[in-house]
């Protein structure tokens, strides 16, 4: 097996355990992990959870899978690999971008790799020019998502104005011909509910996905302030917010809001369009935005 920086192997790397102790039985040693409840469990706790009938199918860690990483209760693990779940990340790959296990480095074939100790190479991440990049660029998106935010008010406020604007206009040209616009008012206040209705459906659409970008903007803030005096947790979680935050910024630069822009539009020949079945007015449509 490859060696890390420092000398040591992959396994030696993964051996650094401390004694962890039973959940239930706090002064007892434990030799068992729940995967499902996330709990350490001594000999005889562990056996009484496998009769259990609420707990008789969860999967124990013991033996040579008995990990000594995992936190007790619900939190979050930072260090458990997703694909080897009884495995702790140890190293992150330059080449493929990825964070390992030591599972990893033999079964994804990252043992060919240029492999970099977290330990080692996360020292002072906090402190880094990476990490200081990382939080300005969360900032940035943040800054950005409040703009957007303001845009789809001032959109909103300009498709709930459009029957005032439209109708306006046509009651004064309505005089001229008031037999045919009465009819053809029903027309166009149908058409103006269906753009508005259109419009306010579509941004409150973006609003939805502008809040959802919001919420992991500020779960990944969250995430780096809960391991910035943790070296070591403060790179994984910074490693992961920079693969989400390239999505985020993708989605956020798609937001763009903006509405369906109304007025009225007078045919000069009256007398023709009266018999026109299209209507003596029609709405013209155009896009507007706030930027």
């Amino acid at each position: 097996m490859s060696e890390v920086p420092g000398g040591l192997s992959a396994s030696q790397a993964a051996a650094s355990d401390v004694d962890m102790y039973c959940h239930v039985c706090p002064t007892v040693k434990a030799t068992a992990y729940c995967l499902q409840c996330k709990i350490y469990l001594c000999p005889a706790c562990a056996g009484h959870h496998k009769m259990l009938p609420l707990s008789a199918s969860h999967k124990l860690l013991e033996g040579e899978q008995f990990p000594s990483f995992y936190p007790t209760g619900h939190a979050e693990n930072l260090r458990q690999c997703p694909d080897h779940p009884e495995e702790e990340i140890k190293f992150y790959c330059p080449s493929h971008d990825v964070l390992c296990c030591c599972a990893c480095n033999v079964l994804n074939k990252h043992n060919q790799c240029t492999n970099q100790y977290i330990p080692q190479i996360s020292k002072e991440f906090n402190k880094s020019s990476e990490y200081t990049k990382l939080k300005k660029e969360l900032q940035s998106s943040e800054d950005k998502i409040k703009d957007v935010f303001e845009n789809i008010d001032i959109c909103l406020k300009a498709v709930e104005d459009i029957d005032h604007r439209v109708i306006e206009q046509f009651t004064k040209y309505k005089a001229e011909v008031i037999a045919y616009l009465d009819q053809r008012e029903k027309e166009l206040l149908a058409e103006l509910k269906s753009i508005r209705d259109q419009d306010t459906t579509a941004l409150e659409e973006l609003r939805a996905t502008a809040n959802a970008i919001q919420a992991d903007i500020m779960k990944a803030q969250t995430k780096l302030r809960l391991h910035e005096d943790n070296s070591y947790d403060i790179f994984i979680a910074s490693k992961r917010v920079q693969a989400m935050l390239t999505e985020l910024k993708t989605s956020l630069n798609d937001i763009i809001p903006m509405y369906n822009y109304v007025k009225l539009k007078k045919d000069p020949v009256v007398e023709k369009l009266l018999a026109n079945e299209a209507g003596l007015v029609q709405i013209k449509r155009a896009t507007g935005t706030v930027f």
